[in-house]
């Protein structure tokens, strides 16, 4: 009797710590409002500008933590735990040079961790402030969670990270939107809150203005979150074209797009129960005359089931830009930098207003 009243008083208890557990990290979940204004992050205002043209890259960073050397439980890896602390900094190090040779005039940058434990409580969004002082820094947050139970071998932590647009010209206002779409309980406690950092910055037009649209769409899921992110980009980008302002979304859409197929970057050996991921921009769902921009000779996405093996990951084309149809699109560039520092490769565009 004694034996039995012990093994129900230690479930009794495990129970009520996870009910505790729970309790206090959803009373604490990250709730940010619909759309928040954002302030520039490094306190710097750039030079009051309204170009005609303009020159993007665009940049998952993924945290400094998925180099080549990497792969990521959540995608079939068996990462047990963090790259080093010098591997973070290499990385870090090695996006902020390759920035600085593009000297592009607008960056969206996503995956920009700023007080998290897998990526060694860097700020990065500080070091990439101290490297581009000339840039004007606005940061949307998209996840805050002060601890990540998973993996349960090696638990990610706390997490702040957030996506960062960076302009050489001075923004007259800039604000993050909660994208739709959340897991359902208790898994939204410890996921991404998604959301676009909406910049406006005059034009060489008086009265119109440029909209750089920051994004990094839902990864996982059954796809319906996706979709909701998707129309809500759709009708918030014609509103402003129809209006007649010039639209470019940039970053990480976590879909394949229009055209590209999962063969177009040769054989690969990862096993398609690590491709739950993949899935593709719906037909139709792009509007008349918008410009899909990027290069179709670079993947800019690898599966992290394994660290980096040229033949082996599969690879494909997620990351890039949509522009709308005032604007001509005057160059497209990927740059294979072999995963080196990030799970990502980074792209880059040139636009210009029509006449």
């Amino acid at each position: 009797m004694k034996t039995i009243k012990i093994i129900i008083t230690i479930i009794a208890s495990v129970v009520a710590a996870f009910i505790l557990f729970l309790s206090f990290f959803t009373l604490t979940e990250y709730r940010p409002d619909e759309i928040t204004e954002l302030i520039p992050r490094n306190g710097i205002r750039a030079e009051s500008s309204a170009p005609g043209g303009l020159n993007l890259l665009s940049w998952n960073l993924g945290y400094c933590g998925l180099d080549s050397e990497t792969d990521f439980f959540m995608e079939g890896g068996s990462q047990k735990g963090r790259n080093s602390i010098d591997a973070h900094r290499e990385a870090l190090d090695d996006i902020i040079g390759f920035i600085s040779k593009q000297e592009p005039d607008i960056c969206f940058l996503q995956e920009v961790d700023t007080k998290s434990h897998r990526s060694y409580k860097i700020d990065q969004s500080y070091v990439l402030a101290s490297s581009f002082g000339d840039y004007e820094q606005y940061y949307g947050k998209n996840y805050s969670c002060a601890f990540v139970p998973m993996p349960i071998q090696a638990p990610i932590g706390k997490v702040e990270s957030g996506i960062l647009t960076m302009s050489r010209f001075s923004i007259n206002e800039s604000s993050r939107h909660s994208l739709p779409g959340s897991y359902s309980w208790p898994v939204k406690v410890f996921h991404l809150k998604r959301c676009a950092v909406v910049s406006i910055l005059p034009s060489a037009v008086s009265g119109k203005f440029w909209y750089l649209i920051n994004i990094h769409l839902s990864a996982y899921g059954n796809g319906s979150m996706r979709a909701q992110q998707l129309e809500y980009l759709r009708t918030f980008m014609t509103e402003r074209y129809n209006e007649g302002h010039y639209v470019v979304i940039g970053g990480d859409w976590n879909s394949m797009f229009p055209g590209v197929t999962m063969d177009d970057f040769g054989d690969y050996t990862t096993p398609e129960e690590y491709l739950f991921w993949v899935q593709k921009i719906p037909e139709n769902w792009t509007p008349s005359n918008w410009q899909w921009c990027y290069d179709n000779n670079v993947p800019t996405s690898r599966s992290l089931e394994q660290p980096f093996k040229e033949g082996e990951n599969f690879t494909t084309l997620i990351d890039g830009f949509l522009v709308s149809p005032n604007l001509k699109v005057r160059d497209v560039k990927a740059y294979n930098l072999k995963f080196k520092s990030s799970d990502h490769n980074p792209t880059t565009i040139t636009v210009s207003i029509r006449d």
